[in-house]
Order: C-alpha cells, then structure tokens, then sequence
C-alpha cells in the first residue's frame, strides 16, 4: 500500500471534515497526509482502534480528542484488514465473525442471549421512553380503553361511586388529569389507578378503613400515579411487546385495541418501591395542601399492614403496591416534617360516613 488513497480525517477538535491522503508503509505505520502536514499511526500502537462495515473502515488514533479516519477504498481496506490481522489486532466486526466460523453454536447461543436481553430489559426501556414522549392526552385513552373493557366484569356501586366522586373532587390530588372515581363491589383488599384518571377501590379495602384521612391517602397516592404518569409507564412496560411499535408509528388505534385486550394485565399493574415511595410522599404532600392531615397516609399503611396479617386472601392491593418497614417510616417522618393547614373538612367526613353507610 505505497500509494495514498483517498480518506476523510477529523481532527476531534471541531466538526470539520478534512481531506486526506491514506497509506501504510513497509513498517506497518499508517501514515496520514492533511493539508500539507503528515501523521504517522503504527498499526501495533494500543491508541489505534479500528472497525469496519460493508463499505467503510473506521480508524482513531491517540488520546482525547481522538482523531478520526474514515476511508472507503475497497483494495485499500482488504490490504489494511490484513495487516492488522498479521499484528494480531482484529476489529469487532472480524472478532464475531471468527466466533461464527469456529463456534458456530456458540455464536448462536450468543446472539439468542442478546435478543432474550433485549427483549426483557430494553424494550420494556425503550416502550416507555415512547410513552413519556407522548401527550398526556395518551394516557386517558389508553385508561378509557382499559376500563372501557374491564368495566364489562365489575359490579359497580354508582351511588357510591357518586359519593366518592364528591369527596376526591374537594382534594386536589392530580392537577394535570381529570381524575374519575369508581365503587366496585368486591371483598379483596384492593384499589388501582389506570393511566389517564380512573381510579377503582374495591368495598374490600373501603369498608376496612375507620377514617377520612385514610381514605384520603389511598386517593391521594393512586392519584399521584396516575399524576406522575406511573401507571402509564407501568402498562409500557406490562405490554411492551405489544405497544412498541403501535407508539414508534403512532397507530392510536392499534394502541386502543390492545390495551383492551389485555385490560387484565393493566389492572393489577405493578409499582417498584421508588415509585410507590414517591406516590406515598407527594400524596402527602397533595393530601396537606388540601387541608387534610398528612398522618392519614401512615394510618393507611398499618392498615394495609394488618390487613395482610389477618387476610392473606386480600394481598392483591400489596402484590401490586409492595409494603416495606422503610416505607412506613419514611411516611411516618414525612408526616411529622408537613404540616397541615386549616380545619378539618366537615364535608369530607360527612361523605366518608356516607361512603361507610352506603343507602
């Protein structure tokens, strides 16, 4: 390669592009020609790194700012690949491809390994990364469209869904959605949130509670889920596999379809502990803003907590909002560090009686 070819060579100081004249001489040294000036690069240097594709090889050199080579003469890179071979240095392309001619099984366990990587840890990423990058207006459909479906199934108590309804309204728990309550008729222990505002509590963990301010809290942390986007991102995640593309062409309606095919899925949505943390603490937050005691949050989870000990057929509220010592006592300091404003709601406990007494 005593001829110079053609390369394009950047500097990694700026952006612009040089031309540059390319060879490597009788002592295996690249030696590199711009505007005027010559470089030389031995190939055995550990600075040198190099990669190649159908059409291109790619060439840095040095410390930061590392220089950069790109050229896309065919004799050239042949020659080139060759030489760095004879050195013992082999790109990454070249290094797989060895792997595929002397393990061929291997190589193919390898690359199922990779697509089972990606398939369980980046693109449940990568689905809710779409969904964060779209307009919250996403959310309420996906919610609709999820209790459009499961709705068919639940016995729904509308007088005390009426009433709820009334006492969520004098909270404000979720400034970005509207938020929609609903009684269902059912002993598990159990409430959930769906992307959008539909927020479902079971009579089960309803006719468990012995204040306000507990039902104050459960609202207040489902309604930071759905404020936060949580539930939307949890559902990302749930069915990944088959939203991803829905999102990457924006195909609202496929979008729909699913969700309401897999409406079960959605319902018992799972929140990691960071997630339910940040519910507990800005629900509290929400909950003293609104006047109401911030303690009701910590009444709520001993309650929870006993709730489990005493009936482990109602775990399904947990399952999905997992309960940890930690999170009692960071609710517990959250409470003490907030203070509440103002008077006890009246109105709130009149409609929690209500809610108790269902007419």
């Amino acid at each position: 390669m005593s001829t110079f070819v053609k390369g394009t060579y950047y500097d990694g100081v700026t952006s612009r592009p040089w031309e540059a004249g390319v060879r490597v001489d009788v002592t295996n040294t690249l030696e590199v020609e711009v505007d005027g000036a010559r470089f030389h690069w031995p190939l055995a240097h550990a600075g040198m790194q190099w990669e190649r594709n159908a059409r291109q090889l790619r060439l840095t050199f040095g410390e930061h700012p590392r220089k950069v080579l790109l050229v896309e003469d065919e004799l050239f890179i042949n020659s080139f690949v060759e030489r760095m071979r004879s050195v013992g240095r082999h790109g990454v392309h070249d290094r797989l491809m060895g792997v595929a001619r002397k393990g061929p099984v291997l190589f193919f366990v390898l690359v199922l390994v990779f697509m089972g990587a990606a398939y369980v840890w980046l693109l449940p990423w990568a689905t809710e990364r779409l969904v964060l990058l779209a307009p919250t207006s996403l959310d309420e459909k996906l919610g609709d469209a999820a209790f459009g479906q499961m709705s068919l199934g639940m016995d729904e108590d509308t007088a005390r869904s009426a009433r709820l309804q009334a006492f969520g309204d004098r909270l404000a728990l979720s400034p970005s959605f509207p938020l929609t309550y609903h009684v269902v008729n059912e002993d598990q222990v159990n409430a959930f949130a769906l992307p959008g505002g539909h927020i479902v509590v079971h009579t089960g963990i309803l006719n468990a509670m012995d204040s306000s301010g507990e039902l104050a809290a459960l609202l207040a942390h489902e309604g930071t889920h759905v404020e936060e986007r949580h539930s939307t991102r949890m559902m990302a995640r749930s069915l990944s596999s088959y939203l991803f593309i829905s999102l990457l062409v924006g195909d609202v309606s496929a979008l729909m379809g699913v969700v309401a095919e897999n409406a079960d899925k959605v319902r018992n949505l799972g929140y990691g502990r960071a997630l339910e943390s940040e519910a507990d603490a800005q629900g509290m937050e929400r909950m003293a803003a609104s006047g109401v005691d911030p303690h009701g949050m910590v009444a709520l989870l001993h309650l929870l907590e006993s709730e489990a000990q005493d009936m482990p057929e109602g775990l399904s509220f947990l399952s999905s909002h997992p309960l940890t010592n930690e999170r009692i006592a960071a609710a517990e300091e959250k409470a003490k560090a907030l203070r509440r404003t103002g008077s006890p709601d009246a109105e709130l406990e009149r409609l929690f009686q209500a809610l108790k007494e269902p007419k």
